[in-house]
């Protein structure tokens, strides 16, 4: 896994890379983060909704490693 990070401008979503996978659920663990997860449940990312609110200065790009 390269990234670390992607943040789409548009959506205003962040969503934080942890593991490979592809997401087959999500729980909300408060509003507007959601955590995302395999079918084997296990976590595979963060997303975060109206991350601007959180996080000043997010650029719409990927980070790489």
């Amino acid at each position: 896994m390269n990234k670390k990070y992607s943040y789409d401008e548009k959506s205003d979503s962040l969503f934080i890379y942890l593991k490979e996978g592809e997401e087959e659920s999500f729980e909300e663990i408060v509003p507007g983060i959601n955590i995302e997860l395999n079918k084997d449940g296990e976590v595979i990312g963060v997303e975060i909704l109206k991350a601007s609110r959180f996080i000043k200065g997010l650029k719409p790009l990927e980070i790489k490693q």
